[in-house]
């Protein structure tokens, strides 16, 4: 029980800090915000729409923890699981947020020296997704020992 409230905490504080993150980055962004670009092709959407499209989608995905909390009360390793899913899911908006506002920001700098943080925070979610699975099947394989 002390590591779901551990879990809880800590999913609260990084939504907090996600949260903040946003809303620094739409402070920092121009009228039109650069999404993607393809060669000579950049994709634009006003700084407004980028912003509730995020936000959308970060409160989509955290309200997530309320609904598993009632359709899974009674198990509470994968409560614990799915807080930490949630944590790096919003590790990985806030690198996102805090990506796209550098790269509008107009200023020079060497986007090679982040990649180790963008796919460092990709690799942590996907290692955290595929966790859950080892997990049961190494709870299951000492069950039968």
């Amino acid at each position: 029980m002390v590591v779901l409230r551990i879990f809880k905490t800590v999913w609260f504080l990084s939504l907090i800090a996600t949260a903040a993150v946003l809303l620094y980055g739409y402070a920092s962004l121009h009228e039109q915000v650069g999404v993607y670009e393809n060669g000579t092709e950049i994709l634009q959407i006003t700084r407004d729409a980028f912003f509730y499209i995020v936000l959308g989608f970060i409160a989509m995905i955290n309200v997530l923890v309320f609904v598993m909390a009632k359709i899974v009360a009674q198990n509470l390793d994968f409560r614990i699981w799915f807080f930490g899913l949630i944590v790096t899911f919003n590790i990985f908006v806030i690198v996102g947020v805090s990506f796209v506002a550098l790269y509008n920001s107009g200023e020079v700098y060497d986007y090679r020296r982040l990649e180790a943080i963008i796919y460092g925070s990709i690799a942590l979610f996907s290692i955290w997704t595929v966790g859950w699975p080892f997990y049961m099947g190494y709870k299951r394989f000492l069950s039968k020992s």
